[in-house]
């Protein structure tokens, strides 16, 4: 085999690996931070190589429009997954915005009011 084929054999056995990778995201019930930033960057690559195969070496222009849909799926999780912080100052940051919106003070408009109602 000549070298140049056996180069776009393993973009696309790349692909493939990727592509597998990615569907196990999507299929994940778990988005932790760490998943989350795998998949980012398997996705960056997987999007990169899809643009130098050579579509007749995978196997048709089908393969490669139904590979070309996975970073749209990808992408959608992506979005839904939320971003948590790993670090347990992370989570103490989040408890003292609880408490600051939970904390209300008394308006000078309230305290009109009372006193309008003692006299």
């Amino acid at each position: 085999m000549s070298s140049k084929k056996e180069t776009a054999l393993n973009k696309v056995q790349n692909l493939y690996l990727m592509q597998v990778e990615l569907w196990n995201f999507l299929d994940g019930s778990s988005t932790d931070a760490d998943k989350v930033k795998s998949a980012q960057k398997t996705l960056k690559e997987f999007k990169a190589l899809l643009k130098e195969v050579d579509w007749q070496v995978m196997g048709g222009e089908d393969v490669l429009e139904s590979m070309q849909l996975i970073p749209t799926e990808v992408n959608a999780k992506l979005k839904k997954a939320p971003a948590r912080p790993t670090g347990s100052s992370g989570r103490a940051k989040k408890k003292a915005v609880v408490a600051k919106k939970t904390t209300k003070k008394p308006t000078a408009k309230k305290k009109a009011k009372k006193k309008a109602k003692k006299k």
